[in-house]
């Protein structure tokens, strides 16, 4: 099993100084009992006649009740120079501590070697390939229950005496193996799944850890002394539990990837504050440390599209995510939280709405403007929006800020943070739900359609016919949806750049005075309107384009042109024709 490390920064528990323990004594007859799941796939006369493979069962969902359980078992390793006593994890890996509970009820480990030592770093063991002493030792490391089973991450620290399963490099290859730390070794965080630890205060199992790390090894790290590396037998201990034990030291937080319809998400979760969602796609996080949660995400250097405004308007977009204890004068259970930009006027609320979810939970939706003056380019419009909540004791806030100018670009980036959200309610971690209200969907559809713009004398509205034409009416959402097909999508390829210059250049000729003559003639303006109809209801078939590539880009742009040729010259050109010759033969 290979071993990948990484860097890591860490936030370490103040550690205490006095440590107990308890062990109710008593070994169960069955003390694991293993719940049936059917993995039947046909049935003959009652009978089984076909069985998935376990390897392809759907990973089990464990109840509270379950891993509370799983949290009273401990597990007794017992070698010829000593003895292990491990407790487990199962909040933070329940497929992985059920999976080795399962194996040390059936006698898995027993007659197993250490089969891999390495002073300073760690001990593995786990290969049933050890038990033969007469066995290929070549075959060492490379054995297994037959089976894998998926990575828990979690953000438990590889500290002394941490227990953890190995693996192949893919993080979902781990089945029986498994190594205990000899020292520190943090880069492995996140890396692999740790799902126990040697018990603190008990002197013997640290003992025993180190009476192996001194046995002398081959050029493979394989033991030489056979006797003192081989587990004589591993036993469930139930029931357990301790009192006043340090907990595992933690990193505050995690990004792991996870499954999501149509493919992957990175998904962060922070242990301290109880907090996880989904991380925007080419968007990164930083964190506060401290006593409050305080996160802010911000698009990378690859997210192209936010380049462009980020250089235009002197501001890189944030999500912004904090949380604090409730206040006090709280009713009803609303949040009473509210963001202002530091240092600027005192904020402008265009929208307070109060609504529930489906779980009768309670959210604030709040949309304010700010000026902040005397900024490098002037004076700066904010635009902020702000969804809070709160739970038993604390009130949350994600904050979606960008210049007014640019705001509606990069909503989705907080509605992708809200949508998996989710945070500690009844001692567990649960989403939000917010994001399926109706309010909710509507509110961040009125964001994403630009501002209309104030009203300005005649000959100072901009010349282009189209926008005129279509201002105020059922078409301008079109316009704008067009307006952003054109920046996302045409104006990111070198030949839809190419043609946008050539085309303005040649549109602005006669635009502004077709323009000019709509506002001084409703009708004309009406019938402007009426002839760009199949245009704009061309043009936005580009928003079902996947366009990846100049090529691309090229063919849909080609085809749209040949469309609206079709549209505007031949088909009225046929149908005159066929007028003019029905007339004739008349």
């Amino acid at each position: 099993m290979a071993f990948i490390g990484v860097g890591k920064t860490h936030i370490m528990y103040f550690k205490f100084l006095i440590i107990s323990i308890v062990i109710l004594s008593g070994f169960a007859g069955s003390a694991f009992a293993e719940e049936h799941v059917d993995r039947c796939l046909e049935y003959t006369n009652g009978v089984c006649t076909s069985v998935l493979p376990e390897a392809y069962a759907p990973q089990k969902e464990f109840s509270q009740e379950e891993i509370d359980e799983m949290k009273h078992k401990a597990v007794l390793i017992t070698m010829n120079g000593g003895t292990f006593l491990i407790e487990f994890f199962p909040e933070d890996a329940p497929n992985t501590v059920h999976n080795f509970l399962k194996l040390v009820e059936s006698g898995y480990y027993d007659g197993i070697v250490f089969h891999r030592i390495i002073p300073g770093f760690m001990i593995q063991a786990g290969d049933p390939n050890t038990k033969d002493p007469d066995a290929d030792r070549s075959l060492w490391g490379q054995g297994g229950p037959g089976y894998q089973i998926n990575e828990e991450f979690n953000t438990i620290q590889h500290d002394r005496g941490i227990v953890s399963m190995a693996r192949s490099n893919h993080p979902d290859t781990a089945g029986s193996q498994f190594f205990i730390v000899l020292e520190d070794s943090n880069r492995l965080d996140g890396e692999y799944t740790a799902f126990g630890r040697l018990i603190p205060g008990i002197p013997s199992s640290f003992y025993a850890l180190d009476l192996i790390e001194t046995l002398g090894t081959d050029a493979n790290d394989a033991p030489l002394n056979l006797l003192e590396a081989t587990i004589l037998t591993a036993t469930i201990l139930d029931p357990y539990t301790s009192s006043g034990l340090v907990p595992a030291d933690r990193n505050q937080s995690i990004i792991k990837k996870e499954k999501r319809e149509g493919g992957t998400a990175e998904v962060y979760y922070n242990s301290l504050h109880k907090v996880k969602f989904d991380i925007p796609y080419r968007w990164s996080v930083t964190e506060a440390v401290g006593e409050h949660l305080g996160i802010i995400i911000e698009p990378t250097d690859l997210e192209h599209n936010v380049k462009a405004q980020i250089e235009k308007s002197g501001f890189v977009p944030k999500v912004i995510i904090t949380s604090e204890k409730r206040d006090p004068r709280e009713s009803a259970s609303v949040s009473t939280a509210f963001f202002s930009v530091e240092g600027g006027d005192d904020p402008k609320i265009l929208g307070n709405y109060v609504f529930e979810n489906e779980d009768g939970r309670k959210v604030v939706l709040k949309t304010t403007t700010q000026d902040l003056h005397d900024t490098e380019r002037g004076t700066v419009q904010f635009k902020i929006l702000q969804l809070s909540f709160i739970n038993s004791e604390l009130q949350y806030s994600i904050i979606y800020v960008n210049v007014t100018e640019w705001f509606r670009y990069e909503l989705n980036a907080f509605l992708q943070t809200v949508d998996n959200f989710e945070i500690m309610i009844d001692g567990r971690m649960q989403p939000i739900n917010f994001d399926d209200s109706p309010i909710f969907r509507q509110l961040i559809a009125d964001a994403k359609v630009e501002p209309e713009p104030e009203s300005l004398p005649p000959v100072r509205i901009g010349g282009c016919l189209i926008a005129t034409a279509t201002y105020g009416s059922e078409l301008a959402p079109q316009v704008q949806l067009l307006r952003e097909i054109r920046d996302n999508t045409v104006l990111q390829t070198q030949s839809g750049t190419s043609f946008m210059t050539a085309f303005n250049q040649f549109y602005y000729s006669f635009s502004p005075a077709i323009a000019d003559y709509e506002r001084e003639n409703a009708v004309f303006k009406e019938t402007v309107k009426l002839i760009l109809t199949p245009l704009l209801v061309s043009l936005t078939l580009l928003q079902h384009a996947d366009i990846d590539s100049e090529y691309d880009m090229l063919g849909y742009g080609i085809a749209i042109i040949s469309l609206n040729i079709g549209m505007y010259f031949i088909a009225p050109a046929v149908l005159i024709t066929k007028i003019r010759s029905f007339y004739k033969l008349q």
